[in-house]
């Protein structure tokens, strides 16, 4: 998937990692309003064979439990150990005993989509609505 350009300056992309359709097209549209390229994936296993295709991508939104072999957690964990250019996002609605400690920005679901906006913005060091 090739990534626009804008004239010099680069369009910042969003890896946007959400199993739950309807969650993942919203808020791919509300980042998208925003002038942001989003890519768009249902599980971290597809997020992280992306990653590792050497797609350029600015910031990572992921939830965390998802179906596959690797978690949210995991996955902005690898992101962090490989990519650590890379800016993360985690949520999720049930966390349960996992140590979120060293991960970053955390969102708890439901949240409303102009914070999560906001937080994409501000770690894509864009301004905030």
């Amino acid at each position: 998937m090739k990534q626009p350009d804008s004239g010099a300056q680069k369009i910042p992309c969003v890896l946007l990692v959400e199993d739950e359709a309807e969650i993942r097209s919203l808020l791919a549209d509300e980042i998208r309003a925003a002038g942001v390229f989003v890519v768009e994936h249902t599980n971290a296993d597809e997020a992280w064979d992306f990653l590792q295709s050497g797609a350029r991508v600015d910031l990572v939104f992921s939830d965390v439990n998802m179906p596959g072999t690797l978690d949210g957690l995991t996955l902005v964990r690898l992101i962090r150990a490989q990519m650590p250019e890379v800016k993360t996002i985690l949520t999720s609605g049930n966390l349960g005993p996992r140590n979120i400690s060293d991960i970053g920005i955390y969102l708890q679901k439901p949240f409303r989509m102009r914070v999560a906006l906001n937080h994409v913005l501000s770690g894509l060091g864009r301004d905030t609505l």
